[in-house]
């Protein structure tokens, strides 16, 4: 019963990413949509792994659905420039986070060691408060504003309240918390903490590029922003 329904993600995914493709075909939906549909294929599904393959499964199901939605209604004709800046966030910021969310969903369905009680409720509640977060982020954050590449729209204002005003980059807050769930369906410090690192490593080099790019957007009002605003988590005062 649950290979069904790690075929049934497969299927509801992959009609999913069909739909995105025809709203908005481009670069990003493209590469979005691949980059949660690789661990989503059904092959070397065994008894000892058929756990963890299926909450790997329902991890990208889930996430990847949200992503696609977010990217077909906020990625724009001439974001991706494909110029030696496009190509520097692709390898500095996107790939190290594909590789985490790819990397992690591979090691994690062919481990098979069982999934405990305490280790479920970890997965899902870390996992539902990280996509929680990332859509309320991009909500937040709004349609105008939230994009995949670094650019900038006709009457962007910068976004300072809300969550925004707790944290600079709340969204990428997020998503560092659904890696880390996928980091402990794993089962291993090792590769867990890889996918960690390698996803922090992409965050970090996009916030760096970000955020020159929003001082020279924005001056001051930016510069002041920075800092009085932590970078990833809000001040426990």
């Amino acid at each position: 019963m649950t290979s069904f329904w790690i075929y049934l993600n497969f299927a509801i995914y992959a009609v999913i990413f069909l739909i995105a493709l025809c709203k908005n075909l481009n670069f990003t939906t493209c590469l979005v949509g691949v980059i949660y549909l690789l661990p989503l294929i059904p092959v070397g599904m065994t008894e000892g792994n058929l756990e963890r393959f299926w909450v790997i499964s329902c991890f990208n199901a889930i996430f990847g659905a949200i992503e696609l939605a977010i990217f077909v209604r906020t990625v724009r004709p001439g974001d991706a420039t494909f110029d030696k800046p496009f190509f520097q966030q692709l390898f500095g910021h996107t790939l190290p986070i594909a590789a985490a969310l790819i990397g992690t969903s591979f090691v994690a369905r062919s481990t098979e060691i069982p999934v405990s009680g305490r280790e479920w409720a970890a997965m899902a509640g870390v996992f539902t408060v990280g996509a929680f977060l990332r859509v309320l982020a991009v909500y937040q954050l709004g349609l105008l504003g939230f994009k995949f590449d670094i650019a900038f729209r006709d009457r962007q204002t910068l976004k300072t309240d809300k969550l925004y005003g707790r944290m600079r980059h709340p969204s990428y807050t997020a998503m560092m918390v659904v890696i880390l769930a996928y980091a402990l369906a794993t089962h291993s410090w090792l590769a867990g903490g890889l996918g960690l690192l390698s996803a922090w490593f992409g965050f970090q080099y996009r916030i760096y590029h970000e955020e020159r790019a929003l001082e020279r957007n924005f001056g001051e009002q930016y510069r002041q922003y920075r800092n009085r605003t932590p970078m990833w988590f809000p001040r426990m005062t």
